[in-house]
C-alpha cells in the first residue's frame, strides 16, 4: 500500500486514514480473512469518492484480489479492469506504470482462473512489456513464469519450456532462490510432460535442494511428491518413489506443526518443566524427520537434561525412556534401537521369562492362569489448544491370584464393549475398552494417560465359557455357582475374583451407567475429527432434518402479550466467551440461584410432602446437586459451595479456594474464558439416588435434569443482564477432585458459567 495518494495533477496529498485502513485491510487479506478485508476496502472506496486517483486504483486492485481469493473471478476481473481504466486517465509516471503492470498481471490470473486463456495471455504479455520498459527484472521473471504456467496448461510445451528457462535465468541473476526453486519445479513438470525423464528428475531435485536450503519445507514437499509420482512408473524406482513420498509427507507435517511448537515453547518460558521437555522432544522429532539430525539431537539432549531436574513420577520416567529411545535413533551406536511406538514393550515370550515365582505358584493352585496386557497411552495437552502424542508402552504381567471372592448377592456382568474369543491354543481372551483417563496437572501442561487392557485366561475354558454365558447382570454369584458341578465351583469362584480384580467384569451393579458416563468424558472416545473451517461449514450448512415431500403449514410469529416477556428473553440469550473479570452483586447471585433452582412449592404424597423445585426432575428425585464455585461475588469469599435448595442455603464445602485450581481443571483452550467469569455452577449427578428407582436406564433422565437446571440458570442470568453459557470443556477428574466429590457416588455432568461479557 502506498503511503500517499496521487491525483491526476501529480500532487502528493498525505492521507493518514487511508494508509492505516489500507494496511489493516491488507493484513486481513494476508491472513485469509477475506470477507473482513473486502468490507474494509469497500469502505475505503466509499470514503474516497469517485474522483480518479491513484489511491482509488490501488484499492480497486486490492478489492480485485479479495474477489479472486474468494473464488469470485468474474468480480475480480471487473474490479481489476476498472482499476486499469482509471490509471489510463492519470499521468504516465513510473509509479502509475508499475501499478498498471501489477494489475495487468493480476488480471491475467483472474482471467486464467475463469477459463479465458487467450485474454489472460494478452494481460500477462502487457504486464511483461511494462516491466521491460521499467527495467523491472523481478516483474519480468514473474510474468514469464505465469506465461509459462499458462502455456503448460494449454499443452504448448515448447513455449512453456522457453518461458520457464528465461524466468529461472532472471531469478538466478537476482539471487531470488525461492523463486528459482519454483521455476525449476515448473521445468521439471514441463520435461515430465515431454517424457524427458532425466531432465525432469534433475530439475525436480534441484528445486527441492534449493527449497530445503531456504527452509521452505512446503515447497520441498510438493517437489519431492511430484518426483515420487514420476519415479513410481519408472522401472526399478518404486521403492525410491515411496521413500520420497514419505519424505514429502514428513515435510508437510513439520511445516504444519513446527510453528505451533515454537510458539508453545516460548509461552512455557526457559525454566525446566515437564511441558518444556515434551515440546523439545517434539521439535527434535520434527527436525529428525527433516534430516537435520544435528538440531534434533540438541533438542533431545536438552529435554533429557530437564527430566533429571524434575520430581520423579511414572509419567516422567516414561517420557525419559522415550527420549533415550529418540537419542538412540539419532545416534545408532549410542543406545539399542527399540520399537518406535513404545517405551517399554515386552513380548509374550519376554513376559513369560519375567514371570515371578509367586505368580507361577498361584497359577498352579488356582487351576488357571491370567496374563494381563496393558497398552498405556499418554497425551500431553498444552494451552491454548495443542495436543501432543506421548509415549506408548505395553506391559504384560501375570495375575498373582490376589482378589476378593465375590459376595453371593453380587450380579456380575461383562464390561460393556468387551470382546471375548478363543485362540487356537484354547486360551480365552478378553479385550476391554479404554479405562477411565488419569489426568495430572503440571505447570504448562496437562498429562492424560489411558489404558487398554487385554486378558488371556489359560486352562479350564469349559468353566470360563459357562461363566461368560451366565454373567448377564441379573444372575447373582450364588445362582451362577449353584448351576455348576460341585467340583467346578471353587475354580469358578476364583475365576470370578480374577476377572473382577483385573477389570474384565463389573460387579458394581451399574455397568451401563458407569460406561455411559466414562465414555462421554473428555479424552476417552475420539471426537468427530472436524477442525477449523470444517466446523464452521457444519454449523452453517443448514442441513437440518427436512421432509420435502410433506405439506408445509406456516407458523405464526405473533406473540401473545402474556408470553412477550419470555419471548424477548429467549431472543436476547446468547452464549459469549469474552467474560470481563467483573464480579456479581450478592443480590443478583442470590436471585439467580433461588429463581433457577429453588423450591417453588410442595406436593402431598401419601401422607408425606415432596418439595418441588423450579425445574423438572424424573420421579421428583432431584438427584442433581448444585455446586456454585465462587470467583467474584460481593460478600462471598472465593470457595466451593453447595446449594441446599430445601433450605435455600449455601453450605461451605471447600473454603479458601484458589481460583487457579478450578481454571486449571478446564481444557487449556477454555481457561481464559473461565478465568473471566464470576461464578461456575457445577452440576453433579448423584448416581445411587437416581438408580435406586430407575436403574441404569435412568442415566439419560439424569442428564436431562442437568439440562433443565442449566437452561434455568442461563435464562435467569439473561433476565438479570448477565451472560451465561453451558460449559463442559473440563478434565472431569480434575474438576471432581477440586469439588471434593466421591466419584464412586457422584460426578460432574455439566457446568454453567455466569458473569459479565462483552458490553454487559
Amino acid at each position: 500500500m502506498k503511503a500517499e495518494m496521487r491525483p491526476e495533477s501529480g500532487e502528493a496529498i498525505a492521507q493518514e486514514w487511508y494508509v492505516v485502513e489500507g494496511k489493516r485491510g491488507q493484513q486481513l487479506l494476508d491472513n485469509g480473512r477475506v470477507s473482513e478485508a473486502t468490507e474494509i476496502f469497500e469502505s475505503i472506496l466509499a470514503r474516497l469518492g469517485n474522483a480518479p486517483t491513484y489511491g482509488r486504483a490501488v484499492i480497486l486492485g486490492r478489492l480485485g484480489r479479495c474477489f479472486y481469493a474468494s473464488g469470485r473471478h468474474g468480480l475480480a476481473v471487473q474490479q481489476l479492469r476498472s482499476a486499469i481504466d482509471l490509471l489510463g486517465t492519470l499521468g504516465p509516471t513510473d509509479g502509475v506504470k508499475r501499478l498498471r503492470g501489477t494489475l495487468r498481471s493480476e488480471l491475467g490470473d483472474a482471467l486464467r482462473a475463469s477459463g479465458q486463456h487467450r485474454d489472460a495471455k494478452k494481460a500477462y504479455e502487457a504486464a511483461l512489456r511494462i516491466a521491460g520498459q521499467l527495467n523491472d527484472f523481478h516483474s519480468q521473471a514473474v510474468d514469464l513464469a505465469r506465461l509459462g504456467a499458462l502455456a503448460l496448461t494449454e499443452g504448448n510445451l515448447e513455449e512453456a519450456l522457453t518461458r520457464h528457462l528465461e524466468a529461472r535465468r532472471l531469478f538466478r541473476r537476482l539471487h531470488e532462490a525461492e523463486m528459482e526453486a519454483a521455476a525449476c519445479h515448473q521445468l521439471g513438470r514441463v520435461y515430465q510432460k515431454q517424457h524427458q525423464w532425466d531432465d525432469a528428475e534433475r530439475h525436480y531435485r534441484e528445486a527441492a535442494r534449493i527449497s530445503e536450503d531456504r527452509g521452505r519445507l512446503d515447497q520441498a514437499a510438493q517437489t519431492w511428491n511430484d518426483l515420487a509420482d514420476l519415479l513410481q512408473d519408472r522401472p526399478g524406482r518404486l521403492a525410491e518413489a515411496r521413500q520420497l513420498a514419505e519424505k514429502a509427507r514428513n515435510y508437510r507435517e513439520v511445516q504444519r506443526h513446527a510453528p505451533v511448537l515454537f510458539g508453545t515453547l516460548a509461552r512455557l518460558g526457559e525454566s525446566p518443566s515437564y511441558g518444556r521437555a515434551v515440546i523439545l522432544r517434539q521439535l527434535g522429532r520434527c527436525f529428525s524427520m527433516c534430516g537435520r539430525r544435528d538440531l534434533a539431537l540438541a533438542y533431545v539432549r536438552e529435554a533429557i537434561g530437564i527430566t533429571t531436574k524434575l520430581p520423579p513420577s511414572d509419567g516422567l520416567m516414561a517420557l525419559r525412556d522415550a527420549l533415550q529411545t529418540d537419542l538412540g535413533e539419532e545416534i545408532p551406536d549410542a543406545a539399542p534401537r527399540s520399537d518406535d511406538s513404545t517405551t517399554v514393550r515386552l513380548t509374550a515370550d519376554a513376559a513369560a521369562d519375567t514371570r515371578t515365582a509367586d505368580a507361577t505358584t498361584a497359577a498352579e493352585h488356582l487351576g488357571f492362569e491370567v496374563a494381563l496386557s496393558e497398552d498405556l497411552v499418554t497425551d500431553y495437552v498444552f494451552e491454548p489448544d495443542l495436543l501432543v502424542d506421548g509415549p506408548r508402552a505395553r506391559r504384560i504381567t501375570s495375575w498373582a491370584g490376589k482378589g476378593e471372592v465375590q459376595a453371593d448377592d453380587v450380579r456380575p456382568v461383562l464390561q460393556p464393549c468387551a470382546r471375548t474369543w478363543m485362540d487356537d491354543e484354547g486360551v480365552v481372551h478378553f479385550s476391554l475398552a479404554l479405562t477411565e483417563p488419569i489426568v495430572e496437572k503440571h505447570p504448562g501442561v496437562t498429562v492424560v494417560q489411558r489404558c487398554r487392557r487385554e486378558l488371556a485366561v489359560s486352562a479350564n475354558p469349559r468353566i470360563l465359557w459357562r461363566l461368560i454365558r451366565e454373567m448377564d447382570g441379573t444372575n447373582t454369584v450364588a445362582e451362577i455357582l449353584s448351576g455348576l458341578a460341585e467340583d467346578d465351583r471353587p475354580v469358578a469362584a476364583r475365576m470370578l475374583a480374577a476377572l473382577a480384580a483385573t477389570g474384565a467384569i463389573d460387579v458394581s451393579g451399574r455397568a451401563v451407567g458407569r460406561f455411559l458416563h466414562l465414555a462421554t468424558k473428555k479424552g476417552v472416545l475420539p471426537a468427530g475429527g472436524l477442525e477449523g473451517d470444517a466446523v464452521l461449514r457444519l454449523a452453517t450448512d443448514g442441513k437440518y432434518r427436512a421432509y420435502p415431500a410433506a405439506p408445509r403449514i406456516a407458523v405464526s410469529q405473533s406473540t401473545p402479550e402474556r408470553l412477550r416477556t419470555f419471548h424477548e428473553l429467549t431472543r436476547s440469550r446468547r452464549s459469549s466467551r469474552d467474560y470481563r473479570g467483573l464480579g456479581l452483586s450478592r443480590n443478583d447471585f442470590d436471585a439467580l440461584l433461588h429463581t433457577a433452582c429453588g423450591v417453588t412449592g410442595a406436593m402431598p404424597w401419601e401422607g408425606r410432602e415432596v418439595r418441588l423445585r423450579a425445574y423438572p426432575s424424573s420421579g421428583a428425585l432431584y438427584a442433581v446437586e448444585i455446586y456454585p464455585v465462587i470467583f467474584r461475588v460481593e460478600g462471598l469469599e472465593p470457595a466451593v459451595y453447595h446449594y441446599r435448595a430445601v433450605e435455600n442455603a449455601l453450605e461451605l464445602v471447600k473454603p479458601s479456594l484458589d481460583p487457579a485450581h478450578i481454571i486449571g481443571a478446564a481444557l487449556p483452550v477454555e481457561r481464559q474464558m473461565v478465568a473471566g467469569a464470576a461464578v461456575l455452577f457445577s452440576l453433579s449427578g448423584c448416581f445411587p439416588r437416581h438408580e435406586r428407582k430407575y436403574g441404569e436406564g435412568g442415566y439419560r433422565m439424569l442428564v436431562a435434569e442437568t439440562g433443565h437446571i442449566s437452561q434455568n440458570l442461563i435464562l435467569a442470568a439473561t433476565a438479570l443482564g448477565l451472560s451465561a453459557r453451558p460449559f463442559g470443556g473440563v478434565f472431569d477428574d480434575l474438576l471432581n477432585h477440586e469439588l471434593g466429590l466421591d466419584t464412586a457416588q457422584e460426578q460432574v455432568l455439566l457446568s454453567v458459567l455466569v458473569g459479565h461479557a462483552g458490553e454487559n
